[in-house]
């Protein structure tokens, strides 16, 4: 009988599949596959027409995984599966990654508090929390992230002076939606999986909603994974603007 939802996962593996993989349901074959087996991670299509997964759980149960990535649903054609054996990362569930949900931005603020404004195109708008401490890259540490006010995506290449204080970009790039619901549903139900490509911030990253109301509180949680840095204190090494190289007291008011 296979294991199912092993919490301690014994074994990992990444894997790349070759041969005629994408476009044939391979995906969602194998999200289907990792869901019955109990395996965690992720799949997703790579840019040269490979399959590529990360699969952690039980010693049986990875093997039963790799043996359907050799065999590949009836319209795939697996030609090779190269097969490396990683460390366990811990991941909650097994979902697709690649799967681009737009931009985000995170800005500095000097205001009555100081902050910083984590920020994520959702359906037009940027969907924002407030980090009192910023983002860290250590999955140890949860971040409080205080949901507040849409904003109008004009307003992410922003730097300078307001009313409310000083601004700067401190970060951006585009990220990618995770997990098994859809954006923006998944911020609905207060449990969201997304997958950062910044220039100082990489990797998976989970909001938990912890309370609800006007002003809702999260908590940002780095993923542990290839991009993952324990101990680490991003916002203390890497203090200046992406978009001018300025700190924010750099800024004048």
């Amino acid at each position: 009988m296979t294991d199912r939802g092993d919490k301690s996962a014994s074994a990992a593996i990444r894997a790349v599949v070759q041969g005629e993989v994408q476009g044939v349901g391979f995906r969602d074959a194998t999200v289907s596959r990792a869901h019955a087996l109990g395996v965690m991670g992720w799949v997703r299509n790579g840019e040269d027409r490979t399959l590529r997964v990360h699969a952690e759980g039980s010693e049986r149960s990875v093997e039963e995984l790799v043996a359907f990535l050799h065999e590949g649903p009836s319209l795939a054609w697996v030609s090779e599966v190269a097969i490396d054996k990683v460390a366990v990362e811990g991941h909650e569930q097994f979902a697709i990654r690649g799967v681009s949900a737009g931009v985000f931005v995170v800005q500095e603020h000097a205001a009555t508090a100081h902050h910083f404004d984590l920020r994520l195109e959702v359906d037009g708008v940027m969907r924002s929390w407030a980090l009192p401490k910023g983002p860290s890259l250590d999955p140890a540490v949860k971040r409080l992230a205080v949901e507040v006010a849409d904003h109008a995506m004009a307003h992410d290449a922003f730097e300078g002076s307001l009313e409310a204080g000083r601004v700067i970009v401190w970060d951006r790039g585009t990220y990618e939606q995770g997990g098994r619901v859809a954006w923006p549903q998944a911020l609905t139900r207060g449990h969201a999986v997304f997958v950062l490509h910044g220039e100082k911030l990489h990797g998976g990253f989970a909001l938990q909603r912890t309370r609800s109301g006007a002003k809702a509180q999260w908590l940002l949680i780095k993923r542990r994974d290839e991009y993952a840095q324990p101990g680490s204190d991003i916002v203390a090494e890497c203090p200046r603007s992406v978009l001018s190289g300025r700190a924010l007291d750099e800024i004048l008011e």
